[in-house]
C-alpha cells in the first residue's frame, strides 16, 4: 500500500513508523510541500492508496481534505483519514483560554463540518478521528492525561483497518 502523510514530525512521524511495512511518504514544508498549495503538488500522489491528513496549519487541512475528496470520492479503493480534534465538541484542555477566540478550534470545527457534508457521498473510505490531548508542544505545559504518540498512532492504525468506523472521538 502507498501511503501519503501530511507532516513530518510528531504524530505524522509516528504514523510513518507504525506503517513502516508499507511505502510511506511524509510531506511538509520541510520537504517542499506547503499544504496551502496542495493544488500545485497533490497530483503527484493521486496514485497513492491512502492519505493521513495530519499536518495542521490554519486552513491547510481543509484544503487537503477538499483536494483528495474531489479526486477520490468515487474510488472505493482509496482512503482519506483526517485528524481532527477533541476541541470540535469539548472545551479546551487549556482552561486559560476560557471562551476566547481560538483559531485552532474554528479550523478543526470547519474540518469536521466539511467531513460531515462529504461522508454520505463518498465511495472512498473517508474517516475523521478526533483525538484528545497527545504529546505535542501545544499541550506540553498542561498537566492532563495525554496519549503517547506511539499509542495514538497504533489506535489510529486499528481504526483505519476497520471500514465500519467513520468518525471516532478518541480521548482519555
Amino acid at each position: 500500500m502507498k501511503i501519503l502523510i501530511t507532516g513530518t514530525k510528531g504524530l505524522a512521524q509516528q504514523l510513518a513508523s507504525v506503517y513502516k511495512e508499507h511505502d510511506v511518504t511524509n510531506v511538509s514544508l520541510v520537504t517542499g510541500h506547503d499544504i496551502h498549495k496542495i493544488n500545485e503538488w497533490g497530483h503527484q500522489f493521486l496514485e497513492y492508496d491512502c492519505i493521513f491528513n495530519c499536518a495542521y496549519n490554519g486552513v491547510g487541512q481543509q484544503l487537503v481534505l477538499e483536494y483528495f475528496y474531489q479526486h477520490w470520492k468515487f474510488d472505493s479503493s482509496k482512503s482519506i483519514v483526517t485528524i481532527g480534534s477533541k476541541a470540535v465538541t469539548q472545551p479546551s484542555a487549556d482552561i486559560t483560554l476560557g471562551n476566547s477566540y481560538w483559531p485552532y478550534c474554528i479550523h478543526k470545527q470547519t474540518l469536521q463540518l466539511m467531513y460531515d457534508n462529504m461522508w454520505h457521498t463518498a465511495c472512498c473510505d473517508l474517516k475523521i478521528i478526533n483525538p484528545g490531548a497527545f504529546d505535542t508542544a501545544m499541550v506540553a505545559h498542561l498537566d492532563i492525561a495525554k496519549f503517547s504518540l506511539y499509542d495514538l498512532a497504533n489506535r489510529i492504525k486499528d481504526i483505519t483497518n476497520d471500514s465500519a468506523l467513520k468518525r471516532v472521538d478518541l480521548w482519555l
